[in-house]
């Protein structure tokens, strides 16, 4: 647990971001991204880093659902490093996510596969027990990870179409593996997270980010993505959920978005 002067100075540093999130989520509502790529480059790194040293300080400002929002809409900025600023901070929430649910099923299927000692008798004490180190290290009831999912369930349809757009159209090349890899991190926090949040550990993967996929792909001509593609990037997608085979996610979409920009360079 925190110390006191530790949760102190935490308490104060989320007081200063919160009030320095007013102010940015003001501006930003004013004004374009692209119009003050700086200060959106300056800002996102601030939250990473916030987020990356205080998860559950600063996830749980009352402000930061209105900061998802910005950083959903901010992926449209036309400039790179601003792009990769706000990507950073998807990353900073949704691989950590990813991770401690990772680990609360895994924890969880252990400790149902444990077998029952005779007679009903309690299995005796292993303080060395590698199981228990983990549990205690990753502390998953200190991460918010019910809050992220909820915020996931919120905004993952919009951020889903922010990101696909981005990598068919216009985010930089030194930007895509960053946000196929974004986007593949939300697809395990979507498909495993509210079941996980729920205690329902041993569910089957949701199939919310093909619906999702789905819909956007159907916003999408078929001059410039074929029906037979949408069709087979889909029943990939569909197959890498259900086996949780998150990298593969990330290289079906790098390879889309790669495939479809090569097809409609010319094209306006």
């Amino acid at each position: 647990s925190l110390g006191v002067d530790e949760s102190a100075s935490l308490q104060l540093v989320t007081t200063m971001v919160e009030q320095l999130s007013v102010a940015a989520l003001a501006l930003f509502r004013a004004t374009p991204f692209s119009d003050i790529p700086e200060t959106t480059e300056d800002y996102f790194n601030l939250i990473e880093r916030a987020v990356e040293t205080a998860p559950s300080y600063i996830i749980g400002m009352p402000s930061f659902p209105y900061i998802v929002q910005a950083a959903v809409a901010a992926l449209e900025v036309n400039h790179y490093h601003a792009q990769m600023s706000v990507i950073y901070f998807w990353t900073q929430i949704l691989s950590p996510t990813k991770r401690h649910i990772r680990l609360m099923r895994e924890n969880r299927s252990a400790l149902q596969v444990t077998p029952a000692s005779p007679a009903g008798r309690a299995p005796p004490a292993s303080p060395a027990s590698p199981l228990r180190q983990r549990r205690r290290s990753v502390r998953p009831d200190t991460y918010p990870v019910e809050h992220v999912v909820e915020l996931c369930s919120k905004h993952g349809f919009d951020l889903t179409v922010k990101l696909m757009h981005g990598l068919m159209r216009n985010f930089d090349h030194e930007a895509v593996s960053a946000a196929a890899d974004t986007l593949a991190s939300l697809a395990a926090v979507i498909s495993d997270g509210p079941a996980v949040a729920k205690a329902q550990y041993d569910s089957p993967p949701l199939a919310t980010m093909c619906e999702w996929e789905q819909a956007m792909l159907s916003q999408i001509p078929e001059a410039n993505f074929p029906a037979a593609d949408k069709q087979a990037f889909m029943s990939e997608l569909a197959e890498y959920i259900q086996a949780r085979q998150w990298p593969k996610i990330k290289a079906l979409v790098s390879d889309t978005a790669a495939v479809f920009r090569r097809r409609n360079a010319t094209k306006n």
